[in-house]
C-alpha cells in the first residue's frame, strides 16, 4: 500500500504520523511525506504587493520544511518499505492532491487541524478540502479532546448505507493484521421523517417492515465477513431524523476511535453523498474519520466526465 502523510509543525500533524504507525499493516508500506511551503501572498490575501524578500522567505521555509520531513522520515523510516519526501511550493490543498495523483497513493493521512510555519494557515480547511476532492481514501486524524495523547484504535464504527460502498469498507479492513480486542461496530441509520408524524406512517407500513428486514439481513451478511477476519463485532440499526448527527452521537456514546464512511465515485454526482452525510461527519465528528474510496473507479469516472464534456463542446 502506498500512503501519503501530510506533515507540518502542528501537534495534529504529529498525531497523524503516530496514528499511521499504529495501523497494523500486514506488509510494510510505501510512504510519501509531504510538507507544502505556502508563499506569503497566499496567506495574506489583503495585499497584492510582492514581498521584496520573497526569495529569502521561500528558501528559509523550504529548508525548515525539508528538515521537518527528514526528521519525520528518520522516525518512520525503519518501519516502511520505501520512503520519499516532498516539499512543494504552493497551496497545501492543491499540492497534497497533486502528489497523491503523481504517486498513485492508496491512502492520504493528515491531521484535522494544524498550521504552517507562520501559524496562520489552518489545516482544518485543508483537511476538509482534501477529503472532499481526493480521488483516493483519506484518513483525517483527530487526537482525543483536551489530550496530547495520540489517537488510539480500539473501536471502529462503520457507517453503512445499504450501497455498494459498504462492501468496499469491509474490504478495506483486509490489508491489516488486527490485534485481539478491537471492536467493529456496524451501524446503519434508518432515516425517519418525523414531519407531520410521517414516522408513524412509515413504521406502520408494509414497506417499512420490509425495509427493516432487508437492512438487518444486509448487516448480518457483512458482520459474518468481519468475524471471519477474527474481529469482534456489534450491529445496530438506529432510527434518526438526521443521519450525520445520529452517527456522531453513536460514536460518542460508544467511545469509538475511528469512523469509516464510504464514498461512491460512479459519476459526476459522487460528491452529493459526501456533501451531506459524509461532509457533516467529517466536520463535526470527535473521532478520526476515514473516507473510503476506490481510486480506480474515481479515475474512470473522471475520464468519462471529461470525455462527455468534450463531446458536448463539439
Amino acid at each position: 500500500m502506498r500512503v501519503l502523510l501530510a506533515n507540518d509543525s502542528s501537534q495534529h500533524s504529529k498525531a497523524a504520523a503516530d496514528y499511521l504507525l499504529s495501523l497494523p499493516f500486514r506488509r510494510p508500506i510505501d510512504l510519501d511525506i509531504v510538507s507544502a511551503v505556502v508563499p506569503p501572498m497566499m496567506i495574506d490575501s489583503g495585499t497584492m504587493l510582492m514581498p521584496t524578500d520573497l526569495g529569502l522567505f521561500l528558501d528559509e521555509e523550504c529548508e525548515a520544511a525539508k528538515q521537518r520531513v527528514e526528521q519525520t522520515a528518520t522516525e518512520l523510516g525503519g518501519r516502511v518499505h520505501s520512503l520519499s519526501t516532498h516539499v512543494p511550493v504552493g497551496s497545501p490543498s492543491t499540492e497534497l492532491l497533486n502528489v497523491a495523483e503523481d504517486t498513485d497513493a492508496d491512502l492520504i493521512v493528515l491531521g484535522a487541524v494544524g498550521h504552517s510555519a507562520l501559524q496562520r494557515v489552518l489545516l482544518g480547511s485543508i483537511s476538509d478540502y482534501v477529503a472532499t476532492h481526493s480521488g483516493t481514501s483519506t484518513l483525517i486524524v483527530r487526537p482525543l479532546r483536551e489530550s496530547s495523547e495520540a489517537p488510539s484504535l480500539r473501536k471502529i464504527v462503520i457507517a453503512l448505507s445499504g450501497r455498494p460502498e459498504d462492501q468496499r469498507m469491509i474490504d478495506w479492513l483486509r490489508p491489516f493484521k488486527w490485534a485481539g480486542g478491537i471492536e467493529v461496530h456496524l451501524v446503519r441509520i434508518l432515516h425517519v421523517n418525523s414531519f407531520y408524524r410521517q414516522d408513524i406512517r412509515q413504521k406502520a407500513s408494509e414497506f417499512w417492515t420490509d425495509y427493516l428486514r432487508q437492512a438487518h439481513e444486509h448487516m448480518l451478511g457483512l458482520e459474518s465477513v468481519i468475524q471471519d477476519m477474527g474481529l469482534n463485532t456489534e450491529t445496530h440499526l438506529v432510527e434518526g431524523d438526521h443521519i450525520g448527527e445520529s452517527l456522531i452521537q453513536y460514536a460518542d456514546e460508544h467511545g469509538c476511535d475511528l469512523m469509516m464512511i464510504g464514498d461512491s465515485d460512479s459519476g459526476l454526482l459522487t460528491r452529493v453523498f459526501l456533501g451531506s452525510t459524509s461532509r457533516y461527519v467529517l466536520r463535526h465528528a470527535h473521532c478520526s474519520v476515514l473516507i473510503v474510496r476506490d481510486k480506480h473507479d474515481h479515475r474512470e469516472a473522471k475520464q468519462a466526465a471529461a470525455a462527455k464534456t468534450h463531446a458536448t463542446a463539439h
